[in-house]
């Protein structure tokens, strides 16, 4: 067992990060698509791990969305964001997939390890 933390279980399916950058125009674009937006993240809510609104630190405004999305594939979490109305939209300028691993936080309840040696190979 870890030693300041509980160890929970790791996620059981392939896990990816999906970030969205705003383009031009995304506050006009966003008020009108929300309806859409939200109805969709609610109908797929079992794919999504966490996702919500990206700031700048100490602003305001929003600059974009994460999404963590739990997908057989790289390709199958693109196209579950890529459904959603704020991408097909085109509210976005930039949109990034990268591979994750939920290894630990409050959300989760402990962290997936036992030990440092336990996980040492995959680490680097």
């Amino acid at each position: 067992m870890a030693q300041y933390a509980p160890t929970v279980p790791r996620v059981d399916s392939s896990v990816y990060l999906v970030l969205c950058y705003d383009g031009e125009g995304s506050a006009a674009i966003r008020e009108r698509e929300l309806d859409g937006h939200l109805e969709y993240v609610e109908k797929h809510v079992d794919d999504y791990l966490v996702c919500g609104p990206l700031r700048e630190p100490g602003e305001s405004p929003l600059v974009g969305s994460f999404f963590l999305v739990a997908a057989d594939s790289a390709d199958a979490a693109r196209d579950l964001v890529s459904a959603d109305p704020y991408v097909k939209s085109g509210m976005y300028r930039e949109v990034i997939v990268k591979a994750a691993v939920p290894a630990g936080g409050r959300l989760m309840g402990g962290v997936i390890w036992d030990s440092a040696d336990a996980i040492r190979d995959k680490a680097s």
